[in-house]
């Protein structure tokens, strides 16, 4: 059963910073993240309204015309609109991913400052004109998350035996991504076609806001699919890759995909929480030891990032063909 899978976890006591709550809702990560690596967070202290705003905004830029949408296309990184059909997940370890995403997205990260534009991998945000709400939404919704994210870490620390502090020089400045999505109906899918095909996150921890409609599907262990518990007001969150290297693949990323069977539109609103560009990741020591050596070198998280735009994005492909 989903529910016994991945569970539903109530932040209430951590929030409050109760004693011990720390350590419980820890013990509690590390067993989930042990297994399917996915959980529902309940009382997480983000408003509905807000959430609700966002898919309204979302919907409203879905739903103009494409030329409008096109003249926000990503470019050098991904920032803006990608088209229906743009990206193909190459870096699947489960499944041979040979057909594009069913899906639209529309990426927004932290607006910069005038500084940080001269960083690598920093852009700004690609804003669609005429949409105050739009951007006033999602400005919003991407504070709050990063917030709640952040204060989530002492709880993954404490998951891998680490003091609360642990994460805080390689979160400094958190690569985070807010990316809309909307997938066409599936009822008669093609084979090997998905809404976005089987997958890892790439980052460190990834917060999905409930969507109205299903769609999310998690492979378990013994490779059978799993929907989440649909359960209003509440996050579907996953470990991702990072994570996965900071453990020694103790909480290895869980593969999913997203299979749209309504006859209706779908939206999704998923925040991606990763390191700072510069933070290099490195296999915690409560995690290697005798006969259990690190299974992975260092890795500036920016350097990742590069290699995987690369493989997943035909355009990326281009780029590095031709440079």
């Amino acid at each position: 059963m989903a529910d016994d899978r991945i569970p539903l976890i109530d932040l209430a006591e951590y929030r409050s910073s109760a004693p011990g709550a720390r350590e419980r809702l820890g013990e509690t990560i590390a067993r989930t993240a042990e297994d399917t690596g996915f959980m529902l967070l309940a009382n997480h202290g983000i408003q509905a309204s807000l959430i609700n705003l966002v898919f309204a905004a979302a919907a409203a830029f879905f739903d103009r015309e494409l030329d409008f949408k096109l003249h926000y296309k990503i470019g050098d990184l991904n920032i803006g609109y990608l088209p229906n059909g743009a990206q193909v997940v190459r870096t699947s370890t489960i499944n041979v991913n040979t057909k594009s995403n069913l899906s639209e997205s529309f990426y927004i990260v932290r607006d910069p400052t005038d500084k940080e534009l001269a960083q690598p991998f920093i852009a700004p945000n690609r804003w669609p004109e005429g949409m105050a709400e739009f951007r006033a939404a999602t400005t919003a919704y991407f504070g709050a998350m990063q917030a709640m994210a952040h204060s989530m870490l002492p709880a993954f620390a404490a998951a891998l035996g680490l003091g609360p502090d642990y994460f805080n020089a390689d979160f400094h400045d958190p690569a985070c991504t807010l990316r809309l999505i909307r997938y066409p109906a599936q009822p008669a899918r093609a084979e090997n076609t998905f809404g976005f095909a089987p997958h890892i996150d790439t980052n460190f921890v990834t917060f999905l806001a409930q969507s109205a409609l299903p769609g999310l599907e998690v492979r378990t262990q013994e490779g059978a699919w799993l929907r989440p518990p649909s359960i209003p007001g509440t996050f579907v969150v996953n470990t991702a890759e990072m994570l996965g290297r900071y453990s020694n693949d103790r909480f290895a990323p869980t593969p999913h995909r997203v299979i749209n069977s309504n006859n209706a539109l779908r939206h999704a609103i998923p925040f991606f929480y990763g390191p700072s560009n510069d933070a290099v990741i490195r296999v915690v020591d409560t995690c290697t030891g005798p006969g259990n050596p690190a299974r992975y070198e260092p890795v500036r998280y920016i350097d990742h990032r590069r290699r995987l735009n690369i493989a997943n994005f035909a355009h990326r492909q281009k780029q590095a063909e031709t440079a």
